[in-house]
């Protein structure tokens, strides 16, 4: 099992913290620590939960991932790259 944010990967699932699983046809999207741009997206989406009144609990998990992209970006300044750039090799 691994974690992914809040929600577990189990197999080929994805379990929300409520314990439902994400159905196969619902769209996900996943940002990498390595990604350049992944600090600056997350920041714009906390930011919109914050105009949306989302839930402290949403708010916390948003600021929860900006902390360990923003030390993960600090520590492996070699790992980062910009997206898309290796065109999925």
């Amino acid at each position: 099992m691994r974690q992914f944010g809040k929600f577990k990967i189990e197999g080929d699932k994805i379990i929300h913290p409520n314990g439902t699983t994400i159905p196969e046809d619902e769209p996900i999207w996943l940002f990498r620590g390595r990604d350049e741009l992944a600090v600056a997206a997350l920041k714009f989406y906390f930011e919109l939960c914050e105009l949306n009144s989302c839930t402290d609990y949403q708010l916390l998990g948003i600021k929860t991932a900006i902390d360990k992209f923003e030390k993960f970006k600090i520590d492996h300044t070699d790992r980062m790259k910009q997206p898309g750039i290796t065109k999925g090799a």
